[in-house]
């Protein structure tokens, strides 16, 4: 038997991933992944609590979100998957 996990995770897809490890300079990325840590960590609290995740909602059922993150000129979507506690990042643009 395997216990649950107790915190909230984050999951890029395929595309995702590609953008934030190939496309975009080092110190972009190393901002954006600092990012995705700080939404599983502070969001997930946030929603474990029935508080909206950051950003603004795409969908009226609170599921898919976009935030920007300014520092880097970069939009962030994602999925909030509250039955398995996870962000699924669907995309990833940067401005610059």
């Amino acid at each position: 038997m395997t216990a649950g996990k107790a915190g909230w995770t984050v999951f890029c897809s395929e595309t995702a991933g590609e953008v934030l490890h190939v496309s975009l300079p080092k110190p972009v990325e190393d901002r954006l992944v600092d990012f995705l840590c700080e939404l599983a960590w502070q969001a997930g609290a946030a929603v474990d609590l029935g508080l909206p995740p950051p950003g603004r909602p795409l969908d009226a059922v609170g599921v898919a979100y976009t935030v920007t993150v300014d520092d880097v000129d970069a939009s962030i979507e994602y999925l909030v998957l509250r039955d398995i506690k996870e962000f699924q990042i669907t995309g990833i643009t940067w401005a610059g």
